[in-house]
């Protein structure tokens, strides 16, 4: 399903696609599981001239493992924006969006009126997110200056490193970070920087072979093909994630290291304190 969310206390900045509005507009792209208990809900955040319909196959395959999806569509940064890739100077106002959106979406799960009664796990909160919206993740996540400290864990795939950030210290907020060796914007180096500036439980998952937003985004790509095993693995290893981290089944975690960690597909960093 499919909100429109107004948040009229921060404008939206002018841009080559329009003047400075007073407020944000939000779309929201919402993948729930099957209605019964109240389940955990993961924001996910796309890149720059993203949009959330390019990740539809991996949040399916999160919501039929029992985890809801909420997928913000940023104002200026999604792809029908006029200048969508180039309106960077947005960015730093999303990690507020992704609060905004969990205000939003966890008031209503808590209103017996509301058609999302009861949906919504307010204790079990993750985020994750692609390239800018990787940013996002960890500004949201974990940078102990504005992070919102209802997200418990956090995923992110080919992530941009604020190297100004002051992440957490303390041990606890695991984060998965995965980033294709092949990838033209975001380097393995500024994945490793990010990896060893978390505190632990940490991953590192290097995809041989992998591009940019290629490995994550539903469609292939001539510029980006996909790699034979990527998908089958990205959506092991990230279940697998959030069953360990957001359910606390203990199990998940030999799993997660048997699905991240694959000979000749990827390369595996962890560290789990």
């Amino acid at each position: 399903m499919q909100l429109s969310l107004i948040d009229a206390s921060r404008s939206t900045l002018k841009s080559a696609g329009g003047p400075e509005t007073p407020q944000r507009l939000i779309d929201v792209w919402l993948t729930l599981p099957v209605a019964g208990e109240p389940r955990p809900l993961v924001v996910f955040s796309h890149g720059m001239a993203g949009h959330p319909r390019k990740f539809e196959a991996l949040h399916t395959v999160w919501a039929e493992a029992g985890f809801a999806v909420a997928a913000p569509v940023f104002p200026l940064s999604n792809d029908g924006a006029q200048g969508s890739f180039t309106n960077t100077f947005d960015v730093p106002n999303q990690p507020a969006d992704v609060s905004f959106v969990l205000d939003e979406l966890l008031a209503r799960s808590a209103d017996p009126e509301s058609d999302l009664a009861g949906r919504f796990d307010p204790t079990l909160v993750g985020a994750a997110g692609l390239s800018a919206g990787g940013w996002t993740t960890y500004e949201v996540g974990v940078n102990q200056r504005i992070r919102d400290g209802r997200i418990s864990a956090a995923i992110v795939f080919a992530g941009a490193f604020n190297e100004e950030s002051e992440f957490v210290a303390e041990e606890g907020l695991p984060v998965l970070v995965m980033q294709g060796d092949a990838d033209p914007l975001i380097s393995v180096a500024e994945a490793e920087a990010a990896y060893d500036s978390l505190s632990t439980p940490r991953y590192l998952v290097l995809l041989h072979g992998g591009g940019h937003a290629g490995p994550f985004e539903d469609a292939d790509d001539a510029f980006e093909p996909k790699i034979d095993g990527h998908d089958e693995l990205i959506n092991a290893s990230t279940v697998a994630f959030w069953d360990r981290y957001l359910l606390g089944v203990q199990e998940a975690g030999d799993e997660l290291l048997a699905a991240a960690g694959s000979e000749g597909l990827t390369t595996l960093q962890a560290e789990l304190g």
